[in-house]
């Protein structure tokens, strides 16, 4: 139970960053290759918060979304809506160069090695039988469940919602029919960064650091959950994430740290290999002639 209650932590961090590649990937077939390191930045900016402003940890988590939506904001304004869409991987290659950009600048300010949080950032520890639960872990899972549970009620039940499910099925019926498409994928830019946001102060917070070089790692991470749950699902993308750190604890424990990443790749390569389409299959825009 100790290994499911860590898998759990895990895997749901590794489904708000994976979600935010299912939301841009569902409505543009495009990867944003930027979003590993805008969650990444996310936990910078939560440790500015703290150590700078000297303000309580829910505002930090506060800023740590908005200021992760605002960069998605530009991200999709400088990569994506400025670029000939003739040129099909400019945008993806944009996102990289974008990606390089946050990471010199996060270490031009806070340096190249990790940055602890603040002693006022207190963890309790609660001792239930024989399993041992922090008032971080804790924490963690309220959040991503409670996040993950918003994202659903708006993609199922409001406006919004509607028009991303529209622009996704097939963008030009879409404008046809009155939904502003753009202003539908600045919003889906803007949401997925700000749940990328909150996953890398959760990261911060579990680790009692904010580190430059996490992006990569848990951005890769992060494509593998949404290629495993389904290209575009957020369900998938859930429920991919929830696997993933589960498989990665358990490795862990009952086996070698060495063979973690080892399980999380070759599950992904035997899901490419028999169902390619993911778990919960695959929601794509095809091209109509």
């Amino acid at each position: 139970m100790q290994q499911v209650i860590n898998g759990l932590m895990l895997g749901s961090m590794y489904s708000l960053v994976a979600i935010g590649y299912t939301l841009v990937f569902g409505l543009l077939n495009l990867l944003n290759f930027a979003h590993g390191d805008v969650f990444m930045f996310g936990g910078f900016i939560a440790l500015f918060v703290l150590l700078s402003l000297k303000l309580p940890i829910l505002v930090a988590f506060i800023g740590a979304m908005v200021g992760c939506g605002i960069l998605g904001f530009i991200l999709e304004l400088v990569c994506f809506r400025t670029v000939k869409k003739e040129y099909h991987l400019a945008p993806a290659l944009g996102t990289l160069g974008f990606s390089l950009v946050v990471i010199e600048l996060t270490t031009k300010v806070w340096g190249t090695e990790p940055v602890s949080l603040p002693p006022s950032v207190e963890v309790i520890n609660f001792q239930i039988g024989d399993l041992l639960i922090s008032s971080v872990q804790i924490l963690i899972l309220a959040v991503a469940i409670v996040l993950m549970a918003a994202l659903e009620f708006l993609i199922l039940k409001t406006r919004l919602g509607r028009a991303m499910r529209a622009v996704a099925e097939d963008p030009t019926v879409a404008k046809l029919l009155g939904v502003n498409a753009v202003r539908t994928i600045v919003a889906a830019f803007v949401i997925s960064s700000a749940l990328a946001g909150a996953a890398g102060i959760l990261l911060a917070l579990r680790l009692g650091l904010a580190n430059p070089h996490v992006g990569f790692t848990y951005g890769m991470k992060a494509l593998a959950v949404m290629a495993i749950g389904g290209l575009g699902n957020v369900r998938g993308a859930m429920l991919g994430g929830l696997i993933i750190g589960m498989a990665e604890v358990l490795t862990v424990a009952y086996g070698s740290a060495t063979y973690s990443d080892v399980v999380v790749w070759t599950g992904l390569i035997a899901i490419l290999l028999f169902k390619p389409s993911g778990l919960l299959g695959t929601k794509l825009q095809e091209e109509r002639r």
